[in-house]
This record gives structure tokens, C-alpha cells and sequence, in this order.
């Protein structure tokens, strides 16, 4: 077994090496003069990492395996002079840059770039005048908004920085004319700079009347209900800009325009709203294959404004050796107003687990609230009639019926700042669910669930470091025990996105015959540091940790299994086509301690 698991990630290696080999093998010429090291000193409160982002010359990479950058010197000239302006930005007009260069071997560089900074422009006074005048708590909401502030050092890019947030700030609150002037004295002799800004507020400006064109199968009322202002509000730039986004975004145009004129006789905006149409109805086809699932297919047909009323209808069959489903969601927007949709689902589903098969019905109707821009609750009530069949060894043992019906009502809280979903890079998610089967309801078992995910992202010097953390708690009461909550609504770990020292769902506990059969109480973490080897082609390194204990509340840390291993990673538009190789520190007797997964997508 473990031969097989070896030879498998060897192949995978070496098809991924000879795939990107002509890139890879490239001659370099002799005279080429190749970056081994760049030191930086003396940057102050100025990161390195943003003097990497402002100047052209590359960076070695902290990866052995990485070509060295080639090393010019008439654009390092150049990015020297950018430094320097840098710091100048910053209010540190006699900054001095200098540099060193180490020969290293026959072609290397090594860069050392001493920063002398000196004394830094203080802002002794910021003289504001605004005509006409706002109200007192207006004008200390703007002068809150400024990055500009008496006393503190000063810089000319949070000088022209403060100068745009003045013209938005008006610009959003009626005063599409106001106009700025604004001057800056810097004495360099004695470190003092003062900022005196005059703003011309002009004639104030109401919304005034909207017209729709270019509309075929889309009712206008739709788009109308997408708008974030009303005629005779004050005028706002932003908010024909969240208008703009929130129209397109319903994902039945090509293009979405908005045109403004301007009566300054009424001191009013009229706005004018083009959209291009485009195919509401789409069908999508995919094909994959894992170490778990095998071969898996899906096909989705979408019909978008289904019978009108911005519904959409999706219907969709899933199939793999583990899960088939067939399964129909209607999306109903504007249940209660804004951000608010009712979601119903009718599903059939068959489960082919390693401890039994499942057949299930399902229902769901739930209601979908958007709470503030990346937070979201939903609240759901869910039917399901299961049954099962094919139960493997002595697992008859830990279930206590065949058939079921349950009755779920579920709420859900999550946030999101997570910067790609396919390849996030920074960010943090966070997720808690709540799941309730009520004998009062209908159902054949009361047990309440929940569940918290966290998942963060950080990338320091090219290398994205992922964590994520679950835990998990099934609660049963009244007549329900632990054994009668539903083989299927337990927990189980171990498998290519939890627990990747263990075979798929084969972490926790067992029945005699060495059967999973899940547990009440779900512990896991994982950590990945992820990289790149060329271009497309990445590498991970993780610690995947955790267990499942039987019982409720039955955290045991003694009992929690560790697993170390490695990975590849190849970038497709899909997710990254993904090889894992995980190595069980402390292993379970008569499994094996070696595990290989392929599949599609990162592990979380």
C-alpha cells in the first residue's frame, strides 16, 4: 500500500516537472549578473515589503529551487531615486539613499541599501475653510476623515490623499461642483510644513428623475428596486457607483451604464440607466476525478428571471462513487425587501459510505439576509425521510433504526474578508451553525447540533500561511441517546480535506470490524504553508490535527492524532489541481500511516 502511494505522488511529480520543463530549462547567459541577496536598513516606520512594491528590480526568492532575478543596473539607478521619493512622501525631504554591491561567485549580487532618513516635516498648522460652512459635527466628521493632523508628521501623499477625501466628502452629500484649493508650505530648513485648504461648496444638487432603456426580458421594476437613491435626496457619487455594481451583479446583463445631466436651473441630476441583455438560460458541464470519489460529473442547467420577478431556478445532477444527487433550488429575491431571498430546495440523494448507504429525500426552505456587506444569517426549515441499507460489519450495532424522518430548523451566522474563494491569499472566514431536530416538529430523534469553522489567510514574503479550525457538538435530549442520533447526521474525519493522514472518513471511533461509524463530539485543525515553485506549479507543506469522539462534550486530548505532509499544487481556472502525501505521527493500529489524495481545490 504504501509502495502504491509513493509511486503515485513520484508519477504526479514528474508529469508536473516535464509539463513546465521548457520553461524550466532555459540557458542563462554567462554575462548575466543573477540577485543572490538584498539587504534593506534603516527603513523606519516604512515596511520593506512596501520599498518591494514600489521599485522594478526583483527580489530573490527565500526558495532554494528559484532562479535568482537577472540584476540591471540602470533600473536599480532608477530604483534608488524611487526610494528616495518614497520617504520624501513621507515627509523626509533630506533622505539619502546609498547602496553597496558584493560581488558573490563568478555571476552574483549581493544589495545592501543603506537609508539615511534625517529629520522628518512636522505639520504645525492645517487651516480649513469651507464656504458654505457645515455644522460643527459636520466639519469634525471631516476633519476625522482627513489622514492629515496638526502635530503629527506630514506627507505629500496624505496631502493629495486629503484633498480627494474633501472632494468626495462633498461629492457625496449634494455638491457634485465643489471645488478645492489648496496649498502646502514646507520650510526644510526648520521642518515645519503648513496646509491651508479653501473648498467652494457651490449649489447643492437633488436626484431627479431616472429612465431605464435597453430592457428586453428583464422587467424594469427589477432594476429599480436595485437603486440606492430616491428622487430628491442630496446627490451622491458613491451611490450611483453601489447602484451600478448592485445591477450588474443581479447577473442578467452583458453591461450596465449610468449616464447623469445636469439642470442647473432646478439644481437637479436626472440619470439614465443602459443595460445590454444577455442569454438568461445556461447549462454547464463538468468532469473530475479524486482518491475518494473517483470519477465525478455534474451537469447545472440555470434558468435566470424564471416566469419573472428576478426567481432564478437551477436543476442539477451530481454523480460520483461516493454521492449521487439530484436536485431542484428556486431563488425568490426581495423576500422582505433588500438583501433578503427565500431559497427552496427539493433534492434526492444516495450516499455509498464505507459503513453504509443512504437514500434521502430532502426539503428545504430557507431565508438568506444579508446583515452587512460580508456577514450573512440564514434561517432555514428542513425535511428529511432517509433510509438505510448495506450496513457493513457490527456498525448495526451502533444504530438504532433503519428509517428516519427529521425535521430541522436551522439558523446560520457567517462572515467572510477572504480575498479569492478559489486561491485565497488574505482574509478570514467565520461560520456558525446551529441545526435543531424536534420531536415536536415531526421528527423521529430530538438532538441539537452546531458547529464554528475559522479559517484565516495571511502571505508574508510569497508564502501563504492558511489555518482552520473546527469544532463540533451534537447534543441529544429527551429520549434521544447518543446512539440514536442518525449515522448520517454524525461526524467523521480523515480524508483529503480534514484529516489527511487518515483514509476518507476512517478517524474516530469504529465498530468491531474496524467500520467508521462517527461520533457526537468533531475536533479538527489544520495548518498549510503554501508557495510557489514556477509560475503555475506550487508546493504546500501542512500539520493537519484532530479526532472524533463518541460522546458528547467528550474532548480528549490525548486521544487527538497528528498528521505531517506535503503537496503540489498546479493553478487551473477551476482551483488548483491538488496532490497530497500525509504521514500519521501517532497512527491508529491497521491503518496505514502513509496517505496519498488527488483531487481539484485546495483542502479548505
Amino acid at each position: 500500500m504504501k509502495k502504491k502511494y509513493i509511486s503515485a505522488l513520484f508519477i504526479f511529480g514528474i508529469s508536473l516537472f516535464f509539463c513546465t520543463y521548457p520553461a524550466l530549462s532555459e540557458e542563462d547567459s554567462p554575462e548575466q549578473t543573477r540577485i543572490t541577496k538584498i539587504q534593506i536598513k534603516n527603513t523606519g516606520d516604512i515596511t520593506k515589503k512596501e520599498i518591494q512594491k514600489s521599485i522594478a528590480t526583483e527580489f530573490p526568492s527565500v526558495l532554494p529551487w528559484k532562479k535568482k532575478p537577472v540584476f540591471d543596473e540602470e533600473i536599480f539607478k532608477e530604483d534608488i531615486i524611487r526610494i528616495a521619493n518614497i520617504y520624501k512622501g513621507h515627509g523626509f525631504y533630506d533622505v539619502k539613499v546609498s547602496f553597496e554591491l558584493k560581488e558573490k561567485g563568478d555571476n552574483g549580487v549581493e544589495i545592501i541599501i543603506d537609508i539615511e532618513r534625517g529629520e522628518q516635516i512636522v505639520l504645525e498648522e492645517l487651516d480649513l475653510t469651507i464656504d458654505p460652512d457645515l455644522r460643527e459635527e459636520e466639519r469634525e466628521e471631516l476633519l476625522g476623515m482627513l489622514s492629515l493632523s496638526k502635530e503629527y508628521p506630514f506627507s505629500a501623499r496624505e496631502y493629495e490623499r486629503s484633498k480627494n477625501i474633501i472632494k468626495n466628502y462633498f461629492s457625496n452629500r449634494g455638491y457634485p461642483f465643489a471645488r478645492i484649493d489648496a496649498e502646502a508650505l514646507v520650510n526644510r530648513k526648520e521642518k515645519w510644513a503648513k496646509v491651508n485648504i479653501a473648498v467652494r461648496a457651490g449649489s447643492k444638487y437633488q436626484f431627479g428623475s431616472q429612465t431605464i432603456t435597453g430592457t428586453k426580458n428583464i422587467q424594469k421594476y427589477i432594476i429599480e428596486r436595485e437603486l440606492l437613491y430616491k428622487p430628491g435626496e442630496d446627490y451622491s457619487v458613491e451611490k450611483l457607483d453601489r447602484t451600478r455594481i448592485a445591477i450588474f451583479s443581479l447577473g442578467y446583463f452583458k453591461s450596465v451604464l449610468v449616464d447623469t445631466s445636469f439642470d442647473e436651473t432646478k439644481k437637479i441630476v436626472d440619470t439614465q440607466i443602459r443595460v445590454e441583455e444577455k442569454k438568461l438560460g445556461s447549462v454547464k458541464i463538468g468532469v473530475g476525478y479524486g482518491t475518494e470519489d473517483l470519477f465525478r460529473g455534474q451537469i447545472i442547467w440555470n434558468q435566470r428571471n424564471f416566469f419573472g420577478g428576478g426567481r432564478d431556478l437551477e436543476v442539477s445532477g451530481k454523480f460520483s462513487f461516493l454521492t449521487q444527487r439530484l436536485g431542484a433550488k428556486l431563488v425568490q429575491p426581495y423576500l422582505f425587501g433588500r438583501d433578503m431571498d427565500f431559497v427552496s430546495t427539493l433534492a434526492t440523494e444516495r450516499d455509498d459510505f464505507p459503513s453504509y448507504t443512504s437514500e434521502s429525500l430532502l426539503f428545504s426552505n430557507k431565508v438568506e439576509k444579508k446583515i452587512y456587506r460580508n456577514i450573512n444569517f440564514s434561517s432555514s426549515f428542513d425535511v428529511q425521510v432517509s433510509r438505510l441499507a448495506d450496513i457493513s460489519g457490527s456498525t448495526a450495532d451502533f444504530i438504532e433504526s433503519d428509517d428516519y424522518l427529521l425535521t430541522f430548523f436551522n439558523i446560520g451566522l457567517d462572515r467572510s474578508s477572504v480575498d479569492d474563494v478559489l486561491n485565497p491569499k488574505n482574509g478570514t472566514s467565520l461560520s456558525l451553525y446551529l441545526e435543531s431536530s424536534l420531536c415536536i416538529l415531526g421528527s423521529d430523534e430530538d438532538f441539537i447540533t452546531g458547529v464554528f469553522e475559522f479559517k484565516g489567510y495571511k502571505e508574508l514574503k510569497g508564502v501563504v500561511l492558511a489555518k482552520r479550525v473546527d469544532v463540533g457538538i451534537i447534543q441529544p435530549f429527551g429520549s434521544t441517546g447518543s446512539l440514536d442520533v442518525p449515522i448520517f447526521k454524525r461526524f467523521f474525519t480523515g480524508g483529503s480535506t480534514t484529516m489527511r493522514g487518515f483514509p476518507f472518513q476512517e478517524l474516530g471511533p469504529q465498530d468491531g470490524s474496524g467500520d467508521p461509524v462517527g461520533g457526537n463530539t468533531l475536533l479538527l485543525g489544520n495548518l498549510e504553508a503554501r508557495y510557489t515553485i514556477y509560475k503555475k506549479l506550487g508546493g504546500v507543506v501542512f500539520l493537519d490535527y484532530g479526532n472524533v469522539f463518541p460522546d458528547e462534550f467528550d474532548f480528549k486530548i490525548d486521544d487527538i492524532k497528528y498528521a505531517v505532509g506535503t503537496g503540489l499544487r498546479f493553478d487551473t481556472i477551476v482551483g488548483p489541481l491538488r496532490v497530497d502525501f500525509g504521514y500519521t505521527l501517532n497512527p491508529e493500529p491497521n491503518i496505514d500511516r502513509f496517505q496519498f489524495f488527488l483531487s481539484i481545490g485546495h483542502a479548505f
